[in-house]
């Protein structure tokens, strides 16, 4: 028997969000390099700003859920993360 999977409208606007940003990830280099960006939805970017505090405090101004919204770092340069 399978189970059946209900998700949400928000979830599959974040999953789409986040698909769009590794799919565009070099284009969005080019517009935003060195940038956090916030996406709302396949190709909506809603906010952007170099500093990851500013960028949730505009969105926060703006009346938007930074939870509900993708959120990533742009950068022509590869990221190394040591964890």
């Amino acid at each position: 028997m399978l189970g059946c999977v209900m998700v949400s409208a928000e979830y599959l606007k974040f999953s789409r969000a986040h698909g769009w940003f590794e799919r565009e990830h070099g284009k969005l280099a080019e517009l935003y390099d060195s940038e956090w960006i916030a996406v709302e939805d396949e190709g909506i970017v809603v906010e952007r700003d170099k500093d990851l505090s500013l960028l949730l405090r505009k969105l926060r101004e703006r009346g938007l859920d930074p939870g509900k919204l993708f959120v990533g770092y742009v950068s022509k340069e590869p990221l190394v993360a040591i964890l």
